[in-house]
């Protein structure tokens, strides 16, 4: 008789199913009935369940803000769930991200989103969700500098990663790829893009690596127990061993950061007050 070692017998460690079309469905209605004034459509509705990361253990759920150190929070995450790093070599086709293997865990069963698991925003609240919720903010200057070049940086690897954003920044603007890259021109011209595209379409279309931060973690919805700040990392994952039980890594991660150019587009005034006034809510919002 085959004997399996206790360690791979994961059918508790591991999800090995996900939810049905209807109970997905059933949970975005039951979110959008629940939280109408947040929720401006269904479809936003269910954007939000997908970003909510959560473990077989469900000690927590994590909301992937972009631009966040969502890369480094997941790898950390990966190692206080299953008590070993996450070294599995993955390059998608279209990704940019080096560290894109850390998001793909949920794509099989390592970790899984509350959408997949037909779990509602209310769900996420009870009992049966997660015992943390977890979601990091930054600095709004900061991120929207990090996004920029992270969109450049698309650009110089000729990617699809964007592609929407820089043929209509490229049509509606005059962007020149070749010409505003990393440049406090280009910058500008990028927050006046995001301007835009607030006004012409709301918060919850614009892409998640430089949407607001309240609009996407939306607080008033996810009640987070525990927010990072960018800014204070070391107290983040000192905070996050605490209240998961896990040991602190040995050397504080930090993935895919970006590279910050030959300028220092945050000492770049007209960009000053556009960010302050495109993301005004985040400001108040977490204190910056």
């Amino acid at each position: 008789m085959l004997t399996v070692p206790r360690e791979f017998k994961t059918s508790s460690r591991l999800f090995d199913k996900t939810a049905n079309d209807r109970e997905q469905q059933r949970a975005v209605r039951v979110s959008k009935r629940k939280f109408g004034r947040v929720f401006s459509t269904k479809t936003a509705a269910a954007g939000y369940l997908f970003q909510i990361i959560l473990p077989p253990s469900m000690k927590w759920g994590y909301i992937s803000v972009g631009k966040s150190a969502s890369s480094s929070t997941l790898r950390y995450l990966f190692q206080a769930e299953y008590g070993c790093d996450m070294t599995a070599k993955i390059k998608p086709e279209h990704d940019i991200n080096p560290a894109a293997a850390l998001h793909m865990l949920v794509e099989h069963g390592i970790f899984s989103r509350a959408l997949w698991q037909g779990m509602s925003a209310q769900d996420i609240l009870s009992p049966k969700g997660p015992r943390e919720r977890i979601c990091v903010v930054r600095d709004p200057l900061a991120r929207a500098v990090s996004g920029f070049h992270y969109l450049c940086q698309s650009h110089r690897r000729q990617s699809l990663w964007f592609a929407r954003d820089r043929f209509r920044m490229n049509a509606v603007q005059g962007f020149d790829w070749d010409r505003h890259c990393d440049t406090p021109e280009g910058f500008e011209l990028f927050l006046h893009y995001v301007a835009w595209q607030v006004e012409t379409e709301g918060m919850d279309r614009v892409d998640g690596h430089w949407r607001g931060q309240k609009a996407f973690i939306k607080p008033e919805v996810f009640r987070p127990t525990i927010v990072g700040r960018m800014e204070d990392m070391s107290s983040y994952f000192k905070l996050l061993s605490d209240r998961l039980g896990a040991p602190l890594p040995a050397a504080l991660p930090w993935e895919n950061k970006q590279d910050t150019g030959a300028f220092n587009l945050q000492a770049y005034k007209p960009a000053q007050t556009l960010v302050r006034q495109i993301y005004a809510e985040d400001y108040e919002a977490f204190g910056y």
